[in-house]
């Protein structure tokens, strides 16, 4: 690949990349995506269609599709490009999340637990995954679990305490005397 060709390659993806971190600040969790977010994201796909096509199924391409198309609200076609991502390169925490986020939208609350735990054999020492995984055992009802994963969490990154407290996810486990025990800390 000559100099040119990467440089091109390169400034593609990081046009793509800031379309999607422009557009997802203007997102709220699990409300629409306002028009002028949409239309980022959608200049994002536009941009990664400039890729050569080799180019645009590497991973850090379809990474970047999954994480545009995931914040559309088009989660299950979000799901390829994320499990391709996933699968070639396992230690991307952010596909294994996307892939868990649309999973859990889509209604698919087992598949969902089931590809955060996958994510974790590949990256375990990842708080944000610990974490992710026990708010949606929470939401499952298995409340142990969820503590048991909250606990590694927060031992791997003390700040996940404080986003429990405000976190809906963990409201069916909210006042289990263990997940009080793991996010109250006695002085």
């Amino acid at each position: 690949m000559t100099d040119m060709v990467r440089l091109r390659r390169q400034a593609i993806l990081k046009q793509a990349a800031g379309c999607i971190e422009l557009a997802e600040l203007l997102v709220e969790t699990d409300k629409p995506v306002p028009p002028s977010a949409a239309n980022l994201l959608r200049r994002a796909l536009a941009t990664l269609a400039e890729l050569p096509a080799p180019e645009r199924a590497a991973p850090a391409a379809q990474l970047l599709a999954g994480e545009a198309l995931r914040a559309l609200g088009h989660w299950q076609e979000a799901l390829e490009p994320l499990r391709f991502v996933a699968e070639h390169d396992p230690q991307r925490l952010e596909a294994w999340l996307g892939i868990g986020w649309c999973l859990k939208r889509l209604g698919q609350l087992a598949e969902a637990i089931e590809a955060l735990r996958s994510g974790l054999a590949a990256a375990p020492q990842q708080p944000i995954l610990h974490y992710n995984l026990a708010c949606y055992l929470s939401l499952a009802g298995n409340a142990e679990a969820a503590v048991e994963y909250l606990t590694q969490a927060i031992s791997l990154d003390d700040r996940y305490r404080d986003l429990t407290e405000v976190e809906p996810d963990f409201d069916p486990i909210r006042t289990d005397p263990r997940f009080q025990a793991v996010t109250h800390v006695t002085v």
